[in-house]
């Protein structure tokens, strides 16, 4: 199966680049990996704020109220030059799906940056945002935005490639082509995927789209695009895919021998007691689409939300 590439905007030093503060080189593995599949452009805001390869250190510290960021050895204030940096680069972002930016940077940390209440990093005061981070969730706060570390968590891994590449099939889908029979293509084919995310945006994009009028499908679409981000705001929880793979398997019930109905609500049992991978499920549902030639099921995003080599093993 084909899938749109993600456009991602990631730390220049996780895609390659040698910009880290050592003058190290590193890499991680599956942000190796699912950029392959992706349409990754870099940034690395500390140099481009001319800080340079190698540089010393800077470091994020809360002082009235503000958060700042501070060079130690040059006695260096670089808050204002990182604000403006952030501020003129993402105003230039556009059609892009997420970012994966590096964890516990000052600059880039999603959540897990030290920050101290001194311009020495002597007391620790807590964690938080890196500030160009801090800038990325302010106006992209409706996209994914994650860091390598928290991607190694299967749940959130899992949570961010269904976004980015829902998101890149929105993008191609109907934003390339913005006509009402896109937009109702694309409310079909991801219908199961916007059931277990959020039932009443899955509604009331419903709602929206039978709204149609002639002549007013811009409205439409703005409308639309805005409820559908927003409907994955929330990591949705095993009772809410249990839901939508029983959903998924009513089609089949009257197709099905009662050894296999058995079979299928025995899998539930076993995934609701978290003894199987929910994949094993999606699996069987698969095939039971290609068995009985179901192509509304088969076009089902939930069924195949991103490229299987992404999958956790």
């Amino acid at each position: 199966m084909q899938f749109p590439k993600p456009v991602i905007c990631v730390s220049a030093c996780l895609n390659g680049e040698n910009v880290r503060y050592n003058g190290q080189t590193i890499s991680d593995d599956f942000v190796r990996l699912l950029l392959k599949f992706c349409l990754p452009f870099n940034v690395c805001p500390e140099v481009s704020i001319g800080l340079g390869v190698p540089r010393d250190r800077i470091l994020v510290y809360y002082d009235n109220n503000q958060y700042k960021l501070f060079q130690p050895a040059t006695q260096k204030d670089v808050t204002n030059l990182m604000e403006q940096f952030a501020l003129s680069f993402l105003s230039n972002v556009h059609d892009i799906d997420g970012f994966i930016l590096k964890a516990k940077s000052p600059s880039c940390g999603v959540s897990g940056t030290k920050i101290y209440k001194d311009t020495m990093g002597k007391v620790f005061h807590a964690k938080g945002k890196g500030l160009f981070a801090a800038q990325v969730l302010n106006k992209f706060g409706y996209l994914p935005v994650e860091d390598e570390g928290r991607l190694r968590d299967e749940d959130i891994r899992e949570h961010f490639l269904i976004r980015i590449f829902t998101f890149a099939y929105f993008r191609e889908m109907v934003d390339n082509n913005p006509t009402i029979q896109s937009l109702l293509k694309f409310h079909q084919d991801c219908k199961y995927i916007l059931m277990t995310y959020n039932q009443k945006k899955l509604n009331e994009l419903g709602r929206i789209v039978a709204g149609y009028k002639k002549g007013e499908f811009d409205n439409i679409l703005n409308e639309y695009k805005t409820a559908f981000y927003n409907a994955f705001n929330k990591k949705p929880s095993q009772k809410q895919h249990i839901n939508s793979l029983l959903h998924i398997f009513g089609y089949f019930s009257d197709k099905l021998n009662t050894n296999e109905k058995k079979h299928f609500l025995h899998l539930i049992d076993q995934y609701r007691e978290n003894k199987i991978r929910r994949t094993v499920i999606i699996e069987l549902l698969r095939n039971w689409a290609h068995r009985f030639n179901d192509t509304y099921l088969l076009s089902q995003k939930y069924l195949n939300p991103y490229p299987e080599e992404l999958a956790v093993r």
